[in-house]
């Protein structure tokens, strides 16, 4: 249950005022001009992800490639998938002289005015959500594209599907990419 609840955290990219870090890689031996119908790798949830947010994700890509004249078919051009995913990590910030309260001044030892002495170092933890999209060759099977959002996150936060379309919207406008 708690993997399901950090996939689902993962996608919930609305936690920051600002929107997601969108990134694209691509191979550039790739003539994109030639891709006009995709497929999907996965037709079912990887084990462990919630179903429902499965299906959202994917209609939402589905619904992405068709505005940009992609349609699905079998076989497809390329296909795609996606995954979701979550890391923790630690940012520290040194205030340096401004540390504690007003540079230290406070009643502990060295310090001169009201408040106590903190540290001059804060760190704390942040998650980033990161939702990836591939493509890949369907002849072939080789990786053709790749994009991702990234963005921190809260994970009690359930996901929210306005902020799901906006960051797949995002990561499809830069398919195919320009060479």
């Amino acid at each position: 249950m708690r993997k399901l609840a950090v996939l689902a955290a993962a996608l919930a990219l609305t936690s920051c005022a600002t929107g997601p870090t969108i990134r694209s890689d691509f191979d550039p031996s790739v003539n994109f001009t030639m891709l006009h119908t995709y497929t999907w790798v996965f037709t079912t949830p990887p084990a462990g992800m919630n179903p429902l947010l499965f299906e959202r994700v994917q209609a939402s890509i589905d619904r992405s490639l068709a505005a940009r004249g992609f349609t699905k078919a079998e076989p497809g051009d390329f296909a795609v998938a996606f995954t979701l995913g979550r890391r923790d990590r630690v940012e520290v910030t040194n205030w340096g002289g401004y540390g504690g309260f007003y540079g230290g001044w406070g009643w502990g030892r060295h310090s001169w005015g009201w408040a106590p002495v903190y540290s001059r170092v804060d760190a704390r933890t942040v998650t980033d959500g990161t939702l990836a999209i591939d493509m890949f060759d369907t002849g072939t099977k080789h990786p053709i594209w790749h994009g991702t959002a990234t963005q921190q996150i809260n994970p009690r936060n359930l996901p929210d599907q306005a902020a799901i379309d906006r960051a797949i919207d995002e990561i499809i406008a830069k398919f195919p990419p320009q060479q």
